[in-house]
């Protein structure tokens, strides 16, 4: 697997397919980019696609101290400087759809188009007592569960009632890798995070994806992304959870496909 060193962190990727126009892939907050290997085969024969292990993630460094969402944004723009791509596709499901949004905030003209998938506005926009709640929830997992014990615990919420079993102990390998060190920086980062105020200033093509069982990203989490972009488009992924791009990857690449083919500029 290649890396990329920023800020003295060494990050590894995958990559699959040499167009000029790349797909960049961004993971969820207990993933890496081992979730994305069906759009690295099915997306590839079309484009450059780029899955990356986030800081304290998969196969990369751990970061040196917490980092805010801006944080994750600027380490993804220098990730980019290192692979030479100027401007790019992003796509992001749950946390990595806000670092999405984050990224065009701080780096509107790297952005050609958004697919933002399962994902919300960041945990600041929730109300306090819930965001109190809920980042409690996640420290305290970090400090009395192994990587084992948190995929058991997380894999199936991430999941439809009618995924396999085959994919849900995918998804809880995946998980049992998970970095606590990367999981809790991500937790506070992710409960700082409100990109409300982005929304009506995106002006690229952006497409929302949601799955059609997501019970960790509601439907109407999904909505506020549609109605506050200028021009989104909206598909709901027919029978997956909240990993839609696991659990229905046909489904997945054919709206991102659609999608790309519709837009001009890409």
């Amino acid at each position: 697997m290649p890396q990329a060193v920023v800020n003295g962190l060494k990050l590894h990727y995958q990559e699959a397919g040499m167009d000029e126009l790349a797909l960049v892939c961004i993971h969820g907050i207990s993933s890496n980019s081992r979730s994305w290997r069906h759009q690295l085969s099915g997306l590839s024969e079309r484009y450059r696609v780029i899955a990356w292990d986030g800081p304290g993630y998969g196969q990369s460094d751990d970061p040196p101290e917490p980092l805010a969402i801006a944080d994750y944004a600027d380490y993804l723009v220098r990730f980019l400087d290192n692979l030479g791509l100027k401007k790019v596709v992003i796509i992001g499901l749950s946390m990595g759809g806000v670092i999405a949004q984050e990224f065009y905030r701080r780096h509107t003209g790297r952005v050609r188009a958004l697919i933002l998938a399962d994902t919300n506005t960041g945990g600041g926009a929730r109300p306090e007592a819930e965001r109190r709640v809920r980042l409690e929830a996640r420290l305290k997992a970090t400090e009395t569960m192994t990587p084992a014990q948190m995929a058991q615990e997380r894999g199936p919420k991430l999941l439809s009632p009618f995924a396999s079993p085959e994919l849900l102990a995918e998804v809880t390998a995946i998980i049992g890798e998970v970095h606590m060190v990367g999981f809790r920086s991500a937790a506070i980062a992710l409960d700082a995070a409100d990109t409300r105020a982005v929304l009506p200033t995106i002006s690229v093509p952006t497409l929302i994806l949601w799955g059609e069982h997501d019970s960790v990203t509601p439907r109407p989490e999904a909505d506020t992304l549609h109605e506050a972009i200028p021009g989104a488009l909206f598909e709901v992924i027919p029978g997956a959870g909240h990993l839609s791009n696991l659990e229905n990857p046909a489904a997945f690449n054919r709206a991102v496909l659609e999608f790309l083919d519709s837009q001009p500029d890409c």
